[in-house]
């Protein structure tokens, strides 16, 4: 049994920690958090025995396998750092890290210690993206993709209002690329490697934070463009055009639940998988560390820091302030 230690409070750890309660092999033992008081009522809801409110202490738990960082984004880094050194394998929740290099750190120690780090990226762990590798030689010779990904932001009115949430704050890294177009990076680079030239086009709002913007990734013969927003609304999908046909995925690139593939003069293909993508990500992951798959960890963490790159140069060419 695999047990773990989470960290953070936010409301996407009540939707991690019902699927970790789902998989088997895998269970939640204890709960960190600055208070106790934020970390009481999901220590209740699903049965976890300890509640940390000093971060060094849940990591000097022997009992505890695994750290699953789901902090603000500008705290992974640290976190994960801390735990690979306390030699604990480490979960880390997207975006990895702010910079390469910071991931650069990360991968070798975790390399040096012969420790399991895994970023919680959740299309990587889906049939479905499998599905989709597999399915790319049906439709021809790719010539073009579009990854849109627009999520109107729950937090998108305070901001307006003069509050700066975390989400939308520069010192944690939010913004539209870092919180969701991200996902199309990944979904996309996991399908054809790392571009040739990256750039991005972004709507700043005041306090130089990103709310929209489109990345454009360059490679030899074809090109994706990745469209991601947290102050607009629309139908989300990822679709892959090629000679010969097209995919297309829906609700988007990180829950594809359901793969359509066209060819032209043929009936169309659909796959669908309506399960909630956390889960397939905690019942691999669960295998994986059972088995101290080194190999399927390093290759991961290839990609993630091919990914990280690629969103550097973005922000870079978006004259982003982070």
């Amino acid at each position: 049994m695999i047990k773990i230690g989470a960290v953070g409070t936010s409301f996407i750890m009540d939707t991690i920690l019902e699927n970790v309660s789902l998989a088997d092999g895998i269970s939640c033992e204890a709960i960190y958090s600055r208070t106790k008081e934020n970390a009481l009522p999901l220590a209740e809801k699903f049965k976890i025995p300890k509640i940390y409110t000093n971060y060094d202490t849940m990591l000097a738990d022997k009992s505890l396998d695994l750290i699953y960082v789901a902090s603000p984004n500008s705290l992974h880094y640290e976190q994960s750092k801390a735990a690979l050194l306390a030699g604990k394998n480490v979960l880390c929740e997207k975006p990895f890290t702010v910079t390469s290099s910071q991931l650069k750190e990360l991968i070798a120690l975790a390399k040096n210690q012969n420790l399991l780090l895994y970023e919680a990226i959740l299309p990587m762990f889906h049939p479905n993206y499998k599905l989709v590798r597999e399915k790319l030689l049906a439709i021809g010779k790719p010539k073009m993709a579009q990854a849109v990904f627009c999520q109107y932001s729950s937090r998108y009115d305070a901001l307006r209002r003069g509050e700066v949430p975390n989400v939308f704050n520069p010192q944690f890294a939010g913004g539209a690329l870092m919180d969701l177009n991200m996902y199309n990076v990944y979904f996309l680079v996991g399908l054809f490697g790392k571009p040739v030239t990256v750039s991005y086009e972004a709507t700043l709002f005041d306090n130089g934070i990103d709310t929209n913007g489109i990345l454009t990734m360059k490679y030899d013969d074809f090109l994706c463009q990745c469209v991601g927003a947290k102050d607009a609304f629309c139908e989300n999908s990822v679709q892959i055009l090629g000679e010969k046909g097209y995919i297309k995925v829906t609700p988007g690139a990180s829950n594809v639940q359901e793969v359509k593939i066209v060819r032209r003069g043929e009936d169309e293909m659909l796959f669908k998988t309506p399960t909630n993508p956390w889960y397939y990500e905690f019942v691999a992951l669960s295998q994986l560390l059972c088995e101290k798959n080194y190999k399927d960890c390093y290759d991961r963490l290839d990609l993630s820091l091919q990914v990280i790159e690629v969103l550097e140069a973005a922000r870079q060419s978006a004259g982003l302030s982070f």
